[in-house]
């Protein structure tokens, strides 16, 4: 039945006084669901571009970069169409992220988990927190796997090439490196995310560096001399000892799509699945979306293009196929000792942020449980699957198949969000209706991912393009269910209060802004510590660049020692001025913030 506007909304004024009031004064809508406050606690702490840009840096500059972009030679895609489509595909993840995630984050302040809910009710959030917790928890063995590998070359343990570990000595590297990681991502999140964005820029530098060195010795296999004489050998060297079209064994590679569908789905999950609000939720702009471009093009296409390299390279002076060899392995041969800090950093950053995505996720399935507890009980089967080799090989499927599986609930999202006002449907009808679970959500989501299962096997649509099918099917699906099952019922009162809250944000937001551009204050230490810290990784890129232009294989070889030595001290000086930098800045911004 059509609800009748019997009392008008609660004033405006009275929920600006107290941003932290609800919504009404009964405050709980049929069926016991409380109103969230009017102003959400993401709109009284926001951050700037820079953050993002950080941010953005940290998490896809890490090391899944090194096994895709290692994975890219071994599926034999050509130079051409590698770097078409890593352009298409990235260039489509950022416009997602812009035109997408950010708006509706910014618009609402919510997470992904607080508006599903609003939508959709509390029941299909634990469905969606299950998805998560598998997901990220598996991302995060892999990654635990990774660091593993470092650790296993410096050990002198053999490379594991089963699904199993075939050493108890590389368990046990795992078991501790896995301690470590969920020790930090229950209880010292907030320091590993610091560092985190201290890494960014120093793991882009290695990644530069490692293909610079590696560059002469994929020279000389093709035109027999290690110097590189002009830009046009490039391409001669890359095509012939690189991504030559051809898999290992012979076979035609992949083409260009299947690389930009790659490129896409592989970060569809935070962008169409919309998993990435809980992070542009703080965001002062939407237009911050475009600030992906940050992660996706030095991180993706550079990082990517960089570890093919170094891949190919390490390969060819081991002697071996390039699946015979690890992470470990690779970064070695390109960078050294610091190669291996850099994959024990990489892993580690990335396990600790996947960890704490699937730990949060396994808190609200079981409320009783603080996030530290959740963290530390789901860790101790991280740390277990991260014991078998497979999960870090099986790393591209399972960041194809995260955004299979999480993308359509984005897509129901979007249609409330944006399709619904259009249509002449009501936005949270589900809300309205104090029902706790939406049946054409859960039916919507479980169609496509029967949907996507027969696809795969039937192979009608590229295994690496699936989940764009499942993102529009699911959007069509929603709509139609959604308009039968209620959503064209009108809600006056209740609709109104829901305006009323986006107009007191949006004027909250406003005097916040005025306030905050009167109280800023940075760092001006913290600032010049910041542009020296750059310098150290300039000095690293420049040793990399005189390997790459040495012109005889002695000289090559005495270069590559240089460059060595000179990376170690580098990294050290760049930590030290980076994380001052850091410390130093965000005291002045603590001390600026207003009450």
């Amino acid at each position: 039945m059509t609800e009748v506007a019997s009392a008008p909304p609660p004033a405006r004024e009275a929920f600006l006084r107290d941003p932290s009031l609800p919504i009404a004064p009964d405050a709980v809508l049929p069926g016991g669901a409380p109103n969230t406050p009017i102003i959400p606690e993401a709109a009284k702490s926001q951050h700037g571009w820079k953050h993002f840009a950080g941010m953005f840096g940290g998490e896809h500059i890490a090391a899944t970069e090194f096994v895709i972009g290692a994975a890219f030679v071994a599926m034999g895609v050509s130079t051409r169409d590698l770097l078409l489509g890593l352009v298409i595909g990235n260039g489509m993840a950022v416009l997602a992220w812009a035109l997408l995630t950010a708006p509706i984050a910014v618009k609402t302040r919510l997470s992904l988990y607080a508006y599903l809910e609003k939508i959709a009710g509390p029941g299909i959030t634990k469905l969606f927190n299950l998805a998560n917790m598998v997901v990220y928890g598996a991302i995060a063995a892999a990654m635990i796997n990774v660091s593993a590998t470092a650790v296993r070359f410096l050990l002198d343990i053999p490379v594991q090439l089963q699904w199993y570990p075939e050493s108890l000595a590389f368990v046990a590297v795992v078991i501790v490196l896995g301690v470590v990681v969920v020790a930090v991502a229950a209880f010292g999140f907030d320091i590993l995310a610091r560092f985190s964005g201290a890494c960014a820029p120093w793991m882009l530098a290695a990644f530069v560096c490692g293909g610079l060195t590696l560059m002469p010795a994929l020279a000389q296999s093709v035109t027999g001399s290690p110097h590189i004489g002009a830009l046009s050998e490039l391409g001669t060297i890359a095509n012939g000892a690189i991504w030559t079209g051809r898999t290992p064994d012979g076979d035609p590679g992949v083409g260009m799509w299947a690389v930009a569908g790659y490129a896409f789905g592989a970060i569809a999950a935070l962008n169409l699945g919309l998993v990435d609000m809980a992070l542009f939720r703080f965001a002062k702009k939407a237009s911050y979306g475009y600030l992906s471009s940050v992660g996706m093009f030095l991180g993706h296409v550079i990082g990517w293009l960089a570890a093919g390299v170094m891949g190919a390279g390490a390969a060819l002076l081991a002697g071996e196929s390039l699946a015979r060899l690890d992470t470990g392995d690779v970064a070695h041969a390109a960078l050294g000792l610091t190669g291996i800090l850099v994959v024990i950093a990489a892993g580690w950053t990335t396990a600790n942020a996947s960890l704490y995505r699937a730990g949060l996720a396994a808190s609200n399935l079981a409320p009783k449980l603080s996030r530290k507890a959740a963290t530390l009980g789901l860790g101790v089967f991280i740390v277990a699957l991260a014991c078998f080799p497979a999960v870090y090989r099986a790393a591209l499927p399972i960041l194809v198949y995260s955004g299979v599986v999480l993308s359509p609930v984005g897509a129901i999202v979007m249609a409330e969000h944006y399709l619904f006002p259009r249509m002449g449907l009501t936005r949270y009808w589900v809300q309205h209706r104090g029902l706790s679970l939406s049946w054409p959500a859960v039916a919507t989501w479980g169609a496509t991912l029967a949907l996507a299962a027969g696809l795969i096997v039937s192979g009608w649509v590229s295994y690496y393009w699936v989940f764009a099918v499942d993102y529009v099917f699911a959007l069509v699906l929603y709509t139609v269910l959604a308009a039968v099952a209620g959503a064209r019922e009108r809600f006056p009162r209740r609709e109104a209060r829901e305006v009323a809250r986006e107009e007191a944000l949006a004027e909250f937001e406003q005097e916040r802004a005025e306030v905050e551009a009167k109280t800023v204050q940075t760092s001006r230490l913290g600032g010049i510590l910041g542009w020296l810290a750059w310098a150290p990784l300039l000095v690293m890129v420049f040793a990399a660049w005189r390997v790459a232009d040495a012109d005889t294989s002695t000289l090559y070889e005495t270069m590559r020692g240089v460059f060595g030595v000179t990376a170690l001290v580098a990294t050290g000086v760049y930590f030290a001025l980076a994380i001052s930098a850091q410390v130093l800045t965000e005291r002045a911004a603590l001390a600026s913030r207003p009450a």
